[in-house]
């Protein structure tokens, strides 16, 4: 919950301001981006391409094969004309999960069309990624390819064989236009500022909002129970592609696992590009034991990680198996899981899995994924760095949280707008232009984001939560006629463009803050100080505006030079307040759970020399709901709460913030 002073947004307007050293390079903003999908029925053979080559192409060796015995076939079941398309990056095919063909006896060859011609074929393996059988996800799965990843092509050709001549049923080629976003060339991966075990604990991670994920397409994500091993893949893609491509990528293989395969989500819960950028692949895997289709059989309890590209042809970078090991050390300590341990998984069976169904394995916490399927998957150059992983892993674990994350309390995720499931920090600069600063989950800040500009006519600030019932942190502020404005969030770190008026009047109130499950209804409530020292509620409906207000503190409250509601800072459940008096002490106003407060109880002294108090929620989703505050030089510090009304020993967030208002 948010302080807004209307004491201290006048301080907050010098006549120079320094840039925040948290403020890395930025890109434009991210946006949601659309997939181009086209999915073609195929059957039949074309005599006339038949005639080109009389026998089976000899495609190069597939990166993902499923190790199986074959049999020479007499001719192909399926082979397309050259099709003509628009322009795509990746193409697949796909079938019906019903069909009588064993998955092992279909062999798919490819060919595309792409600026320098027509290249040759290339055998595309049947994915033994997928969700285990007998799942709700795999009940509307097809089987399918695994995803051919190219820099762009403009035409396709199939050839279908089987060992038994059968042709698969419902046989479709799908060619994906990923899109394209300006925020593709921009993604960062700068660590979290602060001390480095605060950046040991969870790596930079580029969010599915910065990604761009258009996220209609996923469906409800289920979960484990726990995390008891990570699995190593590579997504056996192209290796030219360069950093602005690989957002692209990412959205693509999401589009072809969701719209062609009719997957819940992406297959993996992370992905690495060979930078050592981390990607979150399905939803809610930074905060959750999110169960993924990276490991057909052996889903359950383990989480997926994709290096992109191809590494049975090419060495995978030191920084991106780095980067492997930290997002495998950091997963598994949060479950209090030995990155050198051993642990045993019960298989679910499946399409290429070693073990059968209820077959009991035995295999190493962090594992490729050839070690559970017949796959060569992460691939001939990579698999020989799985010891090197489990060793940087464990060293990166040691510096780790190690207890398992939870879910926030209601009414204590309060500033997420960039729907990534974590608090954020709003400032606005002295020429009245919005910034983001994103946080990164344990502390820290990831690169800033303009969220434009026009904000100099405000007189308050707020960033309660939402507002509107729609799932994305939204913005409030006053103007200078005293106008309560609304301004919608698109869950992606912008604002929607038309603001809604939530109500007038507001001039005669002297404070500002957002208190958020105040009366229990797990809404962002707003807290006001009049000018008679009164304070009042007035409650959220949960639309975009406020029913009748209620008296929450009967006077004495202009004795108090900043009043920020906190969320549970107590550990009861109800929503608290902070408040700073004259004399710099920082006092805790217990709620009572009905828009009302109880005793107060001392939370620190000596708060004098702060100009600004931020309460984000959890910010470092470690104990209880935290604190930020700025002093006169301008620096950021973050104080822990505890749970119990205190705070912690506070860690510095970043300099150059004496200008900005912040919310």
């Amino acid at each position: 919950m948010r302080l807004v002073s209307a004491a201290l947004a006048v301080a907050l307007t010098p006549s120079f301001v320094a840039v925040p050293t948290v403020a890395f390079d930025f890109a434009e903003p991210p946006h949601p981006v659309s997939p181009k999908v086209v999915s073609t029925a195929i059957s039949g053979v074309d005599q006339v391409e038949l005639a080109t080559f009389p026998s089976t192409p000899a495609p190069a060796a597939a990166a993902r094969t499923l190790q199986v015995t074959g049999r020479e076939v007499s001719g192909p079941e399926v082979l397309t004309s050259k099709m003509t398309t628009a322009r795509f990056t990746v193409a697949g095919v796909s079938w019906s999960r019903t069909s009588a063909v064993a998955s092992k006896e279909v062999i798919v060859n490819v060919r595309l069309k792409e600026a320098s011609g027509w290249t040759a074929w290339e055998k595309l393996a049947v994915t033994d990624d997928g969700p285990d059988a007998m799942t709700a996800e795999a009940a509307g799965a097809r089987v399918g390819t695994t995803p051919l990843v190219s820099s762009g092509a403009t035409g396709i050709q199939v050839r279908v064989d089987t060992a038994t001549g059968a042709t698969p049923p419902g046989l479709l080629v799908s060619t994906i236009d990923p899109g394209t976003s300006p925020a593709d060339d921009g993604l960062t991966h700068a660590a979290p500022p602060g001390s480095a075990s605060a950046a040991a604990s969870q790596p930079a991670i580029i969010t599915r909002a910065q990604w761009g994920a258009d996220e209609k397409l996923r469906k409800t994500l289920t979960l484990n129970a726990s995390v008891k091993a990570i699995t190593i893949h590579h997504t056996a893609g192209s290796n030219s592609y360069t950093q602005a491509d690989a957002a692209a990528q990412v959205r693509g293989i999401y589009a072809y696992d969701t719209l062609a395969l009719g997957w819940a989500d992406i297959a993996y819960n992370f992905l690495v590009d060979k930078w050592g950028r981390v990607y979150e692949g399905r939803a809610g895997s930074i905060t959750s034991a999110v169960r993924g289709a990276h490991a057909m059989g052996f889903n359950t309890d383990t989480m997926g990680v994709s290096a992109m590209g191809n590494y049975e042809t090419t060495a995978a970078p030191a920084v991106m198996v780095d980067a492997l090991a930290r997002v495998a050390g950091w997963k598994l300590s949060q479950y209090g899981v030995n990155p050198l341990g051993k642990v045993v998984l019960t298989s679910q069976g499946g399409v290429g899995a070693k073990y059968a169904a209820g077959v009991a394995a035995t295999l190493d916490t962090i594992h490729a994924h050839q070690n559970s399927s017949y796959t060569l998957c992460p691939g001939k150059y990579l698999y020989p760095q799985m010891g090197a992983i489990r060793a940087k892993a464990a060293n990166y674990a040691s510096y780790s949280s190690t207890a398992a994350p939870t879910a926030d309390p209601p009414g204590t995720r309060l500033s997420d707008l960039n729907s990534d499931g974590r608090s954020d920090l709003v400032a606005r600069d002295s020429a009245g232009r919005l910034w983001l600063y994103p946080g990164n989950g344990s502390g820290g800040f990831l690169a800033r984001r303009s969220m434009g500009g026009g904000w100099k006519s405000m007189t308050a600030i707020i960033t309660p939560g939402d507002v509107n019932g729609d799932g994305r942190g939204d913005v409030l502020a006053r103007g200078k006629a005293g106008q309560l404005w609304f301004y919608p969030g698109n869950g992606a770190s912008r604002l929607s463009a038309r603001r809604l008026a939530a109500a007038g009047g507001w001039n005669s109130m002297t404070a500002l803050t957002s208190a958020r499950n105040m009366i229990g209804n797990a809404r962002p409530d707003v807290l006001a100080r009049d000018k008679a020292g009164r304070l009042w509620l007035y409650p959220s409906t949960g639309a975009g505006t406020f029913g009748t207000r209620h008296l929450a503190g009967r006077g004495g409250w202009n004795a108090m030079t900043a009043i920020a509601g906190a969320g549970d800072l107590s550990g009861d459940g109800r929503a608290d307040l902070l408040a700073r008096d004259r004399a710099g002490t920082l006092w805790l106003y217990r709620g009572n759970g009905g828009g009302g407060f109880g005793a107060r109880t001392l939370a620190g002294h000596s708060w004098n020399g702060m100009t600004a108090l931020v309460t984000p929620g959890n910010f470092d989703r470690a104990g209880g709901n935290d604190l930020i505050a700025r002093d006169r030089a301008g620096r950021l510090w973050l104080y822990p709460g505890n749970n119990a009304g205190r705070f912690g020993s506070r860690r510095p967030l970043g300099t150059g913030f004496r200008g900005y208002l912040i919310a």
